[in-house]
């Protein structure tokens, strides 16, 4: 058995985020539909033999490429350590072992595209592989809810409905294809901090918008929509500017139902999508927001989870449509 394995780990965007009222608990009704993005870090995971000793250790380094900030904390504040010690535990696995941990970082933090929850649903396949567990046992999956409320998703991929507090998958619906394009300024935004500023200013969900989600049967049927949005807004103003400038970019794609560009903020932020016409419209884009001093990627919708890149594979990582699917 191999004792390195190397992970593929995507970004998302939120299609539909629908935040309901907050309950007694502290927590608030969410509906939300995910999608995976070609955008992705990758995870290499090395597991070495520590002799005499019986404890178990995890050491994780962040590499950061294509001018997303470096993630300079220590290993065991990163949800990564906190998933491979809790399956560790769970499994009685490690004793008399170190896994060193590599990612290399292509999804900003703090965005709203899901990379820290990516990483853990990477780390978890990674363990599967090394210590022979079943990835689509219900303790994995256990441990994934356990650890964040978007980490299971990423250990199915595609599009996904996902209610209660937006961690309980509900169904599937058809991934779409094309191209878009993420715009990050220079700041992120806390999401505690943005459900805060949701609750001085509540955004209500209207019928309409919860009759399309309720009735969408693919990701295409879908109209954009996020109520989260103005409050991460009025915490982050320029994200106003980044949104007001994307609407009236040449090659935006426009929703046939209301005309309007399909632009829109991704989870609570600070990352902002368009859905592009073409892959060339989405590369101009990308050069005009590079002027403006902004993080900007083009990437594409994928039907891919988290999953293990085999060796001597010859798959293309933006062409994962045959990825492992579980839940």
């Amino acid at each position: 058995m191999s004792d390195v394995v190397t992970v593929f780990s995507p970004a998302k965007v939120n299609l539909h985020l629908a935040i309901g009222e907050r309950h007694p608990d502290g927590y608030h009704g969410v509906r939300s539909v995910m999608h995976a993005l070609s955008l992705h870090d990758m995870l290499t995971v090395r597991r070495e033999r520590v002799s005499g000793s019986d404890g178990f250790s995890v050491r994780v380094r962040c590499v950061a490429h294509e001018g997303v900030e470096p993630l300079d904390i220590p290993s065991e504040d990163n949800i990564v350590y906190k998933a491979l010690m809790k399956a560790a535990d769970t499994f009685d696995r490690g004793r008399g072992e170190a896994v060193n941990v590599v990612i290399d970082k292509h999804i900003p933090h703090a965005a709203g595209l899901g990379g820290g929850s990516s990483n853990a649903a990477a780390a978890l396949l990674a363990a599967c592989r090394l210590w022979g567990i079943d990835p689509e046992s219900q303790e994995v999956i256990d441990i994934a809810a356990g650890i964040g409320a978007d980490v299971p998703f990423f250990l199915r991929g595609g599009c996904a409905v996902l209610g209660d507090r937006g961690d309980v998958f509900e169904r599937e619906l058809v991934p779409m294809k094309g191209p878009l394009v993420l715009i990050r300024p220079n700041a992120g935004v806390s999401t505690a901090e943005a459900y805060r500023a949701f609750d001085e200013e509540p955004v209500p969900v209207s019928s309409t918008v919860f009759e399309n989600e309720q009735n969408a049967q693919s990701a295409e049927d879908l109209q954009l929509f996020n109520n989260l949005a103005l409050a991460s807004e009025r915490i982050l103003p320029e994200l106003v500017r980044v949104r007001e400038w994307l609407c009236v970019q040449q090659g935006v794609a426009r929703d046939e139902r209301t005309g309007e560009p399909c632009v829109l903020l991704s989870g609570s932020g600070s990352a902002t999508f368009c859905l592009c016409g073409s892959m060339a419209a989405a590369y101009s884009i990308v050069s005009a927001a590079k002027l403006e001093g902004w993080w900007a990627r083009s990437c594409t919708f994928v039907s891919a989870g988290a999953r293990i890149m085999e060796k001597n594979s010859s798959v293309c990582a933006t062409n994962l449509g045959a990825a492992q699917r579980i839940w």
